[in-house]
């Protein structure tokens, strides 16, 4: 079964914001995630059994960082993205949500596990037959990561670092996380006035603790249940943030914020990750460093490749 991709929208959404019909829905919709431990359940699981999964290495007690993104979004930022992380002098831990992926990407991927001898590179193909999909399917892309979060703290991840694709390493991530006190963290924006701008989803940190597995699942299932109500904005920041008011209870002091030497909006030399939003990611400042990137490696590991067999 394939899914006819014409019938769907992309590209910007013009009108950003919520209604009051649906903030109250999707609020309603985080109230029914943390009361019923069996929520969505059913549609959960036919979500989670239509992905196909290739983990070649064990994910068990292991930090992971997950990212989500469709073909053109793997070979513009998530190839330059590992390349970026391979050259840290430790073992590092990626799964890829490949969203209706193409063979030549499997077959990068495969090359890619050759040329980066650091990495262990995991995916997972979502041929997007498992849910509901809204009819702005740029919406789905920036979920999907969200929704199998759980599922990889399920298989053991010690603990995930939930990223935008469009992103490059500049230290190690986990570098920035060591002695951090809290079991999970998002970049709050406690000014904001919209409840859509509370939180920002770019980079999450979740740590495989049992209350942090509870926001996990009600995060996906949230996720789930709206997704399949067709929304006309995104939706993966204004759930969290109405997901923690609700269980303001049972995660005290689960989350902190974002630690500010970690993610950078701005580029800040400080930090191990820049991030681009938006047009910015299309602006000299973001595409050289992936230009910068790219270039090293080919320069390095092409021999490499082509020794293995990874070449044509």
């Amino acid at each position: 079964m394939t899914v006819d991709l014409a019938q769907y929208e992309f590209g910007p959404i013009k009108k950003k914001r919520h209604s009051l019909y649906w903030r109250a829905s999707i609020f309603l919709h985080c109230l029914l995630a943390s009361r019923y431990k069996q929520f969505y359940a059913e549609q959960s699981a036919k979500y989670h059994s239509s992905l196909d999964y290739d983990i070649i290495h064990t994910l068990q007690g292991n930090e992971v960082i997950l990212v989500a993104c469709d073909s053109v979004y793997f070979f513009d930022y998530a190839i330059p993205f590992l390349r970026s992380l391979s050259v840290f002098d430790e073992t590092t831990y990626v799964h890829l949500h490949l969203i209706n992926p193409s063979s030549e990407v499997k077959d990068s991927i495969r090359k890619l596990r050759i040329e980066l001898s650091t990495m262990r590179i995991s995916y997972a193909i979502d041929p997007l037959t498992g849910l509901d999909l809204p009819k702005r399917l740029n919406i789905y892309y920036n979920c999907s990561r969200f929704i199998v979060a759980d599922y990889l703290l399920e298989l053991g991840a010690r603990r995930l670092l939930i990223l935008d694709v469009d992103t490059i390493a500049r230290s190690s991530p986990w570098r920035k996380l060591e002695g951090f006190e809290h079991e999970g963290a998002f970049s709050f924006r406690p000014k904001a006035r919209k409840p859509w701008h509370k939180i920002l989803a770019g980079t999450v940190y979740f740590e495989n603790t049992p209350r942090v597995r509870v926001f996990a699942k009600r995060f996906a299932t949230s996720l789930l249940s709206i997704l399949a109500r067709n929304p006309n904005y995104h939706i993966d920041q204004i759930i969290p943030f109405y997901l923690l008011k609700i269980g303001k209870r049972d995660f005290k002091g689960v989350f902190g914020k974002v630690p500010t030497d970690l993610m950078s909006l701005s580029y800040e030399t400080s930090a191990s990750l820049w991030m681009a939003k938006g047009r910015e990611k299309y602006e000299s400042k973001f595409q050289s460093e992936i230009e910068s990137v790219n270039k090293r490696h080919q320069l390095d590991d092409e021999p490499a490749l082509k020794e293995a067999g990874g070449l044509a």
